[in-house]
């Protein structure tokens, strides 16, 4: 069988091209591989350094539980109100406060919408989910939603809403 001039060119245009895209795929993979290393070893680092700073369990649930602003969230949930924009920087005070960097370290593993920011920092709060749905005006679903996402955001694999509680709780 003898090629003509123009099969043997469109030929070689489509091995280069099937190179080229092999090419661009390996590199897209090598990529996301070294990102979800990075965010692993971020990860890793975080909860070495909760565990050396970790203070007892029981003081930390006393600074959280006694101040203003979880009193006034608690008001909220007795009225079956959501929690009004002025006191999420008051909580998110609270939090750094009690557990150093909390809000950085969450930024750093992945770029958080403000309603994965305020779901996470309410699970560090201890809230429970049907809590956190009223307090950020969102079904109890669509918590539930968020949880599961972000774990799957930040570790690349799925995981349960309990996951994503776990991680939460630990840094």
């Amino acid at each position: 069988m003898i090629l003509t001039d123009r099969e043997l060119f469109l030929l070689i245009i489509c091995t280069v091209f099937y190179i080229t895209l092999f090419i661009v795929v390996l590199q897209s993979n090598r990529r996301k591989m070294q990102l979800l290393q990075s965010r692993l070893d971020n990860i890793h680092a975080m909860q070495k350094i909760a565990v050396m700073e970790q203070r007892t369990h029981a003081q930390d649930v006393n600074d959280i539980f006694s101040s203003d602003v979880y009193q006034r969230i608690k008001q909220y949930l007795a009225e079956g109100k959501n929690m009004p924009e002025a006191e999420w920087a008051e909580l998110t005070e609270v939090v750094n406060n009690t557990y150093t960097g909390f809000t950085d370290k969450l930024y750093s593993l992945y770029r958080m919408s403000e309603q994965d920011y305020h779901v996470s920092l309410l699970i560090k709060i201890r809230m429970q989910p049907k809590d956190i749905a009223t307090l950020t005006a969102h079904s109890k679903e669509s918590i539930a939603s968020t949880r599961s996402r972000l774990y799957q955001k930040v570790f690349g694999r799925k995981g349960s809403t309990k996951d994503w509680d776990d991680f939460v709780l630990s840094i």
